[in-house]
Order: structure tokens, then sequence, then C-alpha cells
């Protein structure tokens, strides 16, 4: 991994000493074991149709990788992100050049960064962020320049409908624009 070869420590520790720490996330870390630190949501799939949900709440979420190798609570997530955006975690070059976007094309305005995707809200403006899904859960949070922050999850993944990821989306739109509602939903 990149960061391990620039910087000689793991990825864990990097993420501590750089982002957790001096940010005071009192609710997100690294996971080192299968186990999830209490409380948490349980994690479900729906491995087919018809079929039952399944608790996949024990899988090892360390076999993403940096992709998927963060816990986090939506606390913490709105505290990184009014962070990230408020200047306080990257040099103002360094957080342009994440802001530096380009459309992904098929997701109608979604456009796509260094790790930061940026999509328009309803009535106008921009939030920033980032969406994602892991084996029993599918996240997003989203953060506006002027502060606003919101976060949605859902512990459904893989099962959950393409109306679900519309819904979360739909949600943080509602949360960022004080309750007008995306006309996408």
């Amino acid at each position: 991994m990149i960061i391990e070869w620039v910087t000689g420590h793991t990825y864990a520790h990097e993420v501590r000493e750089r982002i957790v720490k001096p940010l005071r996330l009192r609710e997100t870390y690294v996971p080192s074991e299968v186990t999830i630190r209490c409380p948490h949501p349980r994690g479900y799939a729906q491995p087919g149709k018809d079929a039952p949900l399944v608790d996949i709440t024990r899988i090892d979420p360390s076999i993403g990788g940096a992709a998927g190798g963060i816990i986090s609570s939506g606390t913490d997530l709105n505290t990184f992100l009014a962070a990230l955006l408020g200047g306080d975690l990257l040099q103002p070059a360094e957080l342009r050049e994440m802001k530096r976007t380009q459309p992904t094309g098929g997701d109608g305005d979604r456009a796509y960064g260094l790790g930061l995707e940026s999509r328009s809200l309803p009535g106008g403006g921009l939030y920033w962020g980032h969406s994602g899904d892991f084996l029993g859960f599918e996240t997003m949070a989203g953060a506006t320049d002027d502060g606003r922050q919101a976060t949605v999850m859902a512990n459904l993944g893989p099962g959950g409908s393409d109306a679900q990821s519309d819904d979360i989306r739909a949600a943080v739109e509602t949360a960022l624009t004080g309750g007008r509602r995306s006309p996408r939903g």
C-alpha cells in the first residue's frame, strides 16, 4: 500500500495519528480483529430475492483493505467531513486538488475527484462526500462548504434494492437542505 511505503507506518497508524487523534474521533478505528466494538448496528445480507436475511456482522472488514477498513459512526463521519472541507486536515492546494472532480457518467450529477465526490443539491449548490458499501452496510456522507453535514446508513447489503441507494441519497440531501425534498425522490 502506498501509505505504508511512503510513511514507513501501517495504514492503521496513519489513520489514527493523522485523523482520529487530531479530530478527537471517539468511534472511528481501523479494526485489528473481526469483532466490531460495541455498541454497533448489525449488518445483513440477502443472498437471493426471496432468501431470508443473513446476519453477517462478524465479517472481517479488513478483507476490503483500505476500501472497507475503517469503522466509524455517523457523528464521527460528519466531524471528519467538516474538518476536511474546513481545511483542518490538508493544505489548501491539496484540498483544491481533491475537489477537482470529473463527471462519472451514468449517475446524473455525480463527479469524482481524489476520494471525494461532488453532487448537486436540490435548489442549487453542491455538497461533497462519499458513498460506499461493504458486506452488511451501505453508507453515504455529505457536507456543504458552509458546514452542514449528514450521514445515512442502511444495514443491508448485498440484497438492498436500487431504491435503497436512492433513498439514502434523498435522506442526505433532505438533511443538507433543511428538509426541502429532492425532486428525484
